[in-house]
């Protein structure tokens, strides 16, 4: 089984030296992890091949070759907005520029209900300069949908809400609004990374 940008995905996250490379923090190896948007399980196997660990998606083939990359992980075909675990299992929980693609206030709190208290939140985000460029090299199409992420943007900034479009959530964040998110969702000790990735940590409360 072949997936380019799944392969191309892991090479990344195994070469700390890549440009785009970025991975959650450490764990104990008797922490439970678990990877919202977690594709083939890229990151879970560069960081956490030492336990078993947990990834769920929307994307089945890249699950099913997920499950031929590793047997460590548990993959589950579903959706960050209605994660199918019990409440406070785990003691991370992290999404890799998956969550601009979901409706991020419903997602964070299903983060929260499944994190310990105490647990971590980790994730990378799209500021507007990702968002701005590839509107730049889009279609005429691209560029009305670049409309929709806009004002879905500003919406989510000041009222923390979404809706889609034709059934499609994307929006980039900002510092301010991921913090009143978080905070408004159970989470403390929020912690914002401003440079070539848009990472943010945070701790269930």
């Amino acid at each position: 089984m072949s997936d380019p940008y799944s392969l191309t995905e892991l090479q990344i996250a195994l070469d700390p030296s890549n440009p785009n490379h970025s991975l959650p923090p450490a764990m104990s190896p008797s922490a439970k992890v678990l990877d919202v948007g977690c594709g083939a399980g890229q990151s879970l196997i560069a960081r956490f091949d030492d336990r078993v660990s947990f990834g769920i998606d929307i994307d089945l083939p890249a699950l099913q070759m997920g499950r031929s990359l590793s047997k460590h992980i548990c993959f589950t075909n579903g959706r960050a907005e209605a994660l199918p675990y019990k409440d406070g299992v785990f003691d991370l929980v992290y999404a890799r520029v998956s969550l601009p693609y979901t409706n991020i206030p419903v997602s964070v709190r299903e983060m929260r209900r499944v994190l310990k208290a105490g647990g971590q939140a980790w994730m990378a985000l799209h500021p507007f300069s990702f968002s701005c460029n590839q509107a730049l090299h889009s279609n005429y199409k691209g560029r009305i949908f670049f409309l929709y992420i806009v004002l879905n943007s500003l919406f989510l900034h000041y009222c923390q809400r979404q809706w889609p479009f034709l059934g499609r959530y994307e929006s980039f964040q900002t510092e301010r609004g991921i913090r009143r998110i978080l905070q408004a969702n159970g989470f403390g000790d929020v912690s914002v990374e401003r440079g070539r990735h848009f990472l943010v940590t945070a701790r269930a409360q």
